[in-house]
């Protein structure tokens, strides 16, 4: 009964009743073992490449950070002139309209269970909405015009909204859930040395990156059917035109995340800047869990039937654009 392409949901790869449990242990913590290696190796990667970018940003900004000193600075003692270039701490506050790149659900890893989707013409299309998001960050102010400080950035009850595509299902088939991510992130940033907009007043672009993790968790994810190509068989509506659904398990995990940004700074009065930037995160995949999926259906006699196959993961890249603002407090 699963098997049948028509049915939205998706072709039932069942496992040959002949695998051990012990073979497929051994292949889970193979995939673990490579899963973990190819991560290790991407954060190596990219903590090698945030360096080396620091390193430039370093040999480029000394001169110019020198030139920038004042006349009574460049008189001062050598141990005030280092005092100076000692790190100063600062402490930024703000909120981020986080909009999400489209993407799609499709087949995961395989669990040794069915496949949702099946092949590759089959998925779930959609994106996030635009939602707002918290930010907290601690830093510090260091020599050469360089910043380096810790994040926090907080966002909850986004709503997932997407369309399948499963065959004989119907020109609408919407999906929807709801998406909360934590990302914590340590990031480095470039101050350039900017332009003034009135006396006593510089305006200072910046340049960022960052690397981390991002925390998530998916809920309440359902697809529906409301308008299949034959409504009088298996999708067929229940009593009062409830409508035939497949609900998907939830997911959460955490995923190795990295950050660009580029922005402003303002001074808004003594200590105070007005930070206003844009950034693009990629905090990985989005995954629902190994588990069973829910698929009810209502029979002619308008009874509920429902039925239970456990299916493996699915995924879909999360990749957001963010704009940012923010105060930052200096010390």
């Amino acid at each position: 009964m699963f098997e049948s392409r028509s049915e939205p949901i998706g072709p039932a790869l069942v496992p040959d009743p002949a695998r051990q449990d012990c073979g497929r242990r051994g292949r889970d913590d193979e995939r673990g073992a490579a899963t973990y290696r190819a991560c290790r190796a991407g954060i190596r990667t990219a903590v090698l490449s945030l360096l080396a970018l620091l390193g430039l940003l370093a040999v480029q900004g000394g001169p110019a950070a020198a030139s920038e000193q004042s006349p009574a600075s460049e008189s001062a003692p050598p141990a005030a002139r280092t005092d100076a270039l000692l790190s100063a701490p600062y402490f930024s506050v703000g909120v981020a309209l986080v909009r999400s790149q489209d993407t799609r659900f499709a087949d995961g890893e395989d669990a040794g269970h069915a496949a949702l989707y099946g092949n590759e013409e089959l998925f779930d299309a959609g994106a996030v909405d635009d939602g707002p998001g918290l930010h907290l960050a601690a830093g510090v102010r260091l020599p050469y015009r360089l910043r380096a400080q810790l994040e926090f950035g907080l966002a909850r009850d986004l709503d997932w909204r997407g369309s399948t595509n499963y065959r004989a299902s119907g020109e609408r088939q919407p999906s929807q859930a709801r998406v909360d991510t934590r990302q914590l992130l340590l990031a480095a940033f470039h101050d350039f040395p900017g332009w003034e907009i009135a006396p006593g007043c510089r305006a200072r672009p910046f340049l960022g990156a960052g690397l981390g993790v991002t925390d998530y968790r998916l809920s309440g994810y359902v697809q529906r059917f409301p308008e299949p190509d034959d409504p009088a068989r298996s999708l067929r509506r229940g009593p009062g035109g409830a409508i035939p659904f497949t609900a998907l398990p939830g997911g959460r995990g955490q995923n190795f995340t990295w950050m660009l940004t580029a922005g402003v700074a303002i001074p808004i009065g003594g200590s105070i800047l007005f930070d206003l930037s844009y950034r693009y995160t990629d905090a990985g995949e989005i995954r629902t869990d190994t588990g069973d999926i829910v698929i009810v259906r209502y029979r002619e006699d308008g009874t509920r039937r429902e039925i239970r196959v456990p299916i493996n993961e699915t995924a879909a890249d999360h990749r957001t654009h963010a704009l940012l603002a923010a105060l930052r407090f200096e010390f």
